[in-house]
């Protein structure tokens, strides 16, 4: 049976890899320090972990859109669902730990410029307020 095929990344995949890149380089860029990239566990995954300059930790949920036009819904796109995970996420992140340290979670919205590089839109800081976070 002959090799299959590499697949290739999907538009969608390598415009979400790029956005997760700028979106580090942006952060750095402030006096944020990554900690990591796709931290994934059992109650969710975030796209980047980080600490800022006053030691808080930050989860920051990255939405990039091809077309600068959908900017804002990028930014709706992150309903009572993804919310909770994300609050469930901080509360994992903390109980991982054995000190006690402030966190947040952060939305960072990328799309292209007027030239078509990618940019970021927006950081929105303490984007998600704390709450329930049972289905």
């Amino acid at each position: 049976m002959p090799p299959r095929p590499e697949r290739q990344p999907d538009h969608k995949q390598s415009l979400g890899a790029a956005g997760e890149d700028l979106a580090a380089a942006y952060l750095e860029a402030r006096g944020y320090r990554i900690v990591e990239r796709n931290y994934r566990r059992r109650w969710g995954e975030a796209d980047i972990i980080a600490l800022d300059s006053d030691g808080t930790h930050v989860i920051v949920e990255v939405r990039s859109r091809s077309d600068r036009r959908y900017a804002v819904e990028a930014a709706q796109s992150i309903g009572p669902r993804k919310q909770r995970q994300l609050r469930r996420l901080a509360h994992g992140l903390l109980s991982e730990q054995e000190v006690e340290f402030d966190i947040r979670v952060d939305v960072m919205i990328i799309a292209p410029d007027d030239r078509g590089r990618l940019t970021v839109v927006a950081h929105i800081a303490d984007a998600i307020e704390d709450g329930p976070f049972d289905d």
